[in-house]
């Protein structure tokens, strides 16, 4: 397909869809009906250029499926005002922390402990006011099994795995701040 007249017959297309969009006497439905024409036609550009892939107008697509989502009145959490409901990320001091702590939980558990007895010790070590833990109400020590667990799991070139396995050669720990 030639570009150029692809690009006419969107600027064409794209023109007509304002052009109704804006008229006075558009009801609400006609201009929705003109925002997903719209990008309905940018979609199908894309899709018909000669080096584009569906990947160009994947996002274009997902787009057009949560109007029309909202458009019937489901939610869509990635167009709404609030804040996305994560917590916010876990500094990367309290990550290497916490992976000391699951290296010295590791150790306890490789010289005889269960991982119940390993962990409930570790939490033990962990001073009551230390930012490590978090908030205090849900601490346990079901707490720092996670945190070994989680690590066990994440990537090898992840950094609480490079502090977790650096930590794993240490004798001692020492969790004050």
């Amino acid at each position: 397909m030639d570009s150029d007249g692809g690009l006419e017959r969107l600027q064409k297309r794209l023109r007509a869809f304002h052009a109704s969009y804006e008229a006075p006497q558009s009801s609400d439905s006609v201009k929705r009906r003109s925002v997903r024409q719209s990008l309905g036609a940018v979609i199908d550009f894309l899709m018909a250029q000669p080096n584009g892939c569906a990947a160009d107008s994947a996002l274009l697509v997902k787009l057009g499926e949560t109007l029309s989502d909202a458009e019937s009145g489901n939610r869509t959490s990635w167009l709404s005002n609030k804040p996305a409901h994560r917590p916010p990320p876990v500094p990367k001091n309290l990550k290497r922390r916490q992976a000391w702590a699951a290296a010295h939980m590791e150790q306890l558990m490789r010289r005889g402990l269960s991982r119940e007895e390993a962990a409930r010790k570790v939490f033990r070590e962990i001073p009551r006011n230390s930012s490590l833990l978090g908030t205090k109400e849900s601490a346990s020590w079901r707490t720092v099994a996670r945190w070994r667990d989680e690590i066990s799991a994440s990537p090898r070139n992840s950094l609480e795995r490079r502090s977790f396995e650096a930590a794993l050669r240490q004798k001692e720990f020492d969790f004050s701040e």
